[in-house]
């Protein structure tokens, strides 16, 4: 049975080689946080308990891993709440989660529904469900992976007198050796920027598998995930079918270039979690952009001044900076790099908190271009880069300049 946030779970709870102590417990979720009250503690003064185990009614058997305590009180009776990192979910046996290791996992995804956009219909005429099925399947051959995006119907009976279809969505990962838990998380993050550059988004993840080696049965995890699942559109919107035929090149990117992989990482932190301010999305870009030039240029020794004046074309292009603005810009964006890096708060002629967010969105575009130039993807789909950073740098700053305006000036 799949895990249910909007529903509690009742069963009992024990410390490893402590079964005889068994305590009642309710597991729940708290925006999207994993919970469990339980009287279950031990004597001594502890933040966190490293694992905790159970058995639950519908679920079967669960493990708790890295299991902090978010509540605790005494008196007649002792109560805790914990907050566990990560939650092995099994129906058939504990999971050894310490040692676990897999070669198969899927991970379901709203945000894969979204990037295929297809709405699934009833044809009345031919009385039939139109529908868009695949299992569109990509190697990464240096890495010996498999990664499999799928695309199908879901059916749920209300009732018995109503029958729910919806969309679904997933990215399936198959290794020839087998990986650790944090390991497997960190394929399905990679994949996560990819769902960034190419679609402008990600979601929270649904459900989350892996394959037993030992038994062969699939297990479920659960954890939080609060990187990429809360971004926002800002970046590129394409529609699955029309970057399929690039999405080899980009994923073996990701997964066997250190330096693509290490310029899209850096790229992604303007777009991981909580948004930062406009001066920290800046410098990060701006670090970025060095990173770039330094790992995809001949000249290691040159300045951030010459590294924007050698990318003179792909800046015009996306800003559409005309040639008198052209001339102070490499200066200016040098001055406020040194002004917010290297605090010389004497510099003058640095730009405005307003205009260092894009800025930052000029960069994170000229970026992701020159990236995906170096893997020579279409240019069909580099000039949406063109376009969309028109969009964002030119006009809707433009915009956001009207309606920022003080009409008292």
């Amino acid at each position: 049975m799949d895990l249910k946030k909007d529903k509690k779970y009742y069963g009992e709870v024990w410390f490893v080689n402590q079964e005889q102590h068994k305590q009642f417990c309710v597991m729940s979720f708290i925006d999207d946080d994993l919970v469990l009250e339980t009287n279950l503690h031990t004597p001594k003064k502890a933040y966190k308990e490293s694992q905790i185990l159970g058995a639950f009614t519908g679920l079967g058997h669960l493990t708790f891993i890295d299991c902090r305590i978010k509540y605790s009180s005494s008196g007649i009776t002792q109560t805790r709440i914990y907050r566990p990192k990560y939650s092995f979910v099994s129906d058939s046996h504990i999971v050894d989660a310490i040692n676990l290791k897999f070669k198969e996992f899927f991970v379901v995804n709203e945000a894969i529904v979204k990037w295929v956009n297809f709405s699934p219909w009833y044809d009345t005429i031919d009385e039939k469900l139109i529908k868009k099925e695949f299992n569109d399947s990509y190697t990464i051959t240096n890495e010996n992976l498999q990664i499999k995006i799928a695309h199908y119907l879901k059916y749920h009976t209300v009732k018995r007198t109503e029958l729910n279809i919806s969309n679904q969505g997933s990215i399936k990962f198959e290794l020839e050796e087998a990986v650790t838990v944090l390991s497997a998380i960190e394929l399905y993050d990679q994949f996560q920027k990819v769902l960034q550059l190419v679609f402008g988004q990600s979601s929270k993840f649904s459900k989350f598998s892996f394959k037993c080696m030992g038994c062969g049965y699939w297990k479920q995890l659960y954890y939080n995930d609060k990187k990429l699942s809360k971004s926002t559109t800002t970046f590129v919107h394409t529609d699955y079918e029309k970057v399929k035929t690039q999405l080899s090149k980009i994923l073996n990117a990701t997964y066997s270039n250190k330096d693509f992989q290490f310029c899209l990482d850096k790229l992604m932190e303007n777009f991981i979690g909580n948004q930062p301010s406009h001066n920290k999305r800046f410098t990060n870009s701006i670090a970025t952009f060095e990173a770039y030039c330094k790992l995809f240029t001949d000249d290691l020794k040159t300045n951030l001044k010459k590294q924007i004046l050698g990318h003179e074309d792909i800046f015009k292009k996306i800003g559409k900076i005309c040639d008198e603005e052209w001339e102070k810009f490499p200066s200016k964006v040098v001055r406020s790099r040194d002004f917010h890096i290297h605090s010389n708060t004497g510099n003058r002629d640095v730009f405005s908190e307003f205009d260092l967010l894009y800025i930052s969105f000029l960069f994170d575009f000229v970026i992701a271009y020159l990236l995906l130039s170096q893997i020579k993807v279409s240019k069909d789909l580099l000039d949406k880069y063109i376009l969309h950073g028109n969009s964002v740098f030119v006009d809707m700053k433009r915009t956001n300049e009207i309606l920022g305006s003080n009409p008292l000036l």
